[in-house]
């Protein structure tokens, strides 16, 4: 299953180890599993919807400090790349068995450390060069066009323990070709004297970036159906379409200049989205949404790279500040669809993307790379 876009990427002539692709697409299967089993959670736990989002939320925390904290206290290495293989798969072998829910959250929890470090040395390893970076970019719209499908089926056969299951198999596959890091790896921590002001911007950007984005994306169902009148079946197509409008702006090779200006697009397109007038709208909103998203988050991470002093660190910070905008944006998202408006949701989910937009942009081209 994880193996599928690994085999669609090799047909690109990717220069990225075969180890790290298989370790991004099997991070992003993960993570999508994650809200097509919550209603199953709610009946074979026997809770309430309240409680059964601190699933999500765990596992986004656990990515959170994994990603903050791997790069100030490890180097890569080959052993850390398989030991987080074997604790991941470890931890969706556990969850596919225990009956207890808070034991369950706990295995989320160990799973988000394990694939904050995986995410942290795929990033971490191409950050800098815009071909590779695109290489790690564009697994996960692949993976989550392949993905979804193959989880419907394996959830109607045999519900979300088996899904986990053939998670925690699935999982030790990219530890068959385990990539290799150079020798010394980056600077001790003891030896930085602290970021650049214009990375630790660009981090902020896509922490506000992430936070409006997902304030108005978890939503979009919500929206489609009351507001739009689409189907269970025509959301789903149009999450794949979104998904795969990603693939060729996540594989680009070329420059990426004006990576705010795409940015601000897409925060301009999440407004649409949530103030479509028809239907058609919206749809056309979400699938360009993929296009445009794609285009700037590694024109951003490429930018990121260029005005850090220590690239691998900000690396791990970018992945864990959007990883926290994941986890509030949803929280600010329900807190303004609870008072009632869908316009309110798009004004200020889409405004904090388009002044992420306009940050970026004011980094490119009003500051200039760090003394090294």
């Amino acid at each position: 299953m994880v193996q599928v876009p690994v085999r669609v990427l090799g047909a690109f002539r990717t220069g990225v180890a075969p180890g790290l692709l298989g370790a991004t697409a099997v991070s992003t299967a993960v993570f999508s599993a994650t809200p097509l089993v919550l209603p199953e959670l709610l009946d074979a736990f026997d809770v309430g919807r309240g409680v059964v989002g601190i699933v999500s939320g765990v596992q986004l925390a656990g990515f959170v400090l994994s990603t903050f904290f791997s790069p100030r206290v490890a180097r890569p290495s080959a052993g850390a790349f398989v030991l987080a293989l074997v604790v991941l798969t470890a931890a969706n072998a556990t969850g596919a068995a225990v009956d207890d829910f808070w034991i369950f959250v706990a295995t989320r929890a160990v799973a988000g450390v394990a694939l904050g470090v995986l995410t942290w040395l795929a990033w971490e390893s191409v950050f800098g060069d815009a071909s590779r970076m695109g290489d790690i970019a564009v697994v996960g719209p692949i993976a989550g066009v392949v993905a979804a499908p193959v989880f419907g089926v394996v959830l109607s056969v045999g519900g979300y323990r088996w899904l986990y299951a053939v998670l925690a198999v699935v999982g030790l596959l990219p530890a068959l070709r385990p990539p290799q890091f150079p020798r010394g790896g980056a600077e001790r921590p003891e030896r930085r004297r602290g970021g650049a002001p214009a990375a630790y911007a660009v981090v902020a950007a896509l922490g506000l970036l992430t936070m409006g984005g997902s304030a108005v994306f978890i939503y979009s169902g919500v929206i489609g159906a009351d507001r739009a009148g689409l189907s269970a079946a025509s959301l789903s197509a149009v999450y794949a379409a979104n998904a795969a409008a990603g693939i060729p702006s996540a594989r680009w090779r070329g420059r990426r200049p004006a990576a705010g200006l795409w940015l601000a697009i897409t925060g301009a397109l999440a407004w649409m989205v949530a103030t479509a007038p028809a239907s058609w709208i919206l749809v056309a909103a979400l699938v360009a949404w993929g296009f445009t998203f794609w285009v700037g988050v590694p024109a951003t991470y490429s930018l990121l790279s260029a005005r850090s002093r220590f690239p691998a660190e900000r690396a791990g910070d970018a992945q864990a500040v959007m990883a926290a905008g994941r986890i509030v944006g949803p929280l600010l998202g329900g807190a303004l669809v609870a008072s009632g408006s869908f316009a309110a949701l798009g004004v200020v989910g889409g405004g904090l993307m388009v002044a992420a937009g306009a940050i970026v942009l004011v980094v490119e081209y009003g500051m200039g790379a760090p003394g090294r």
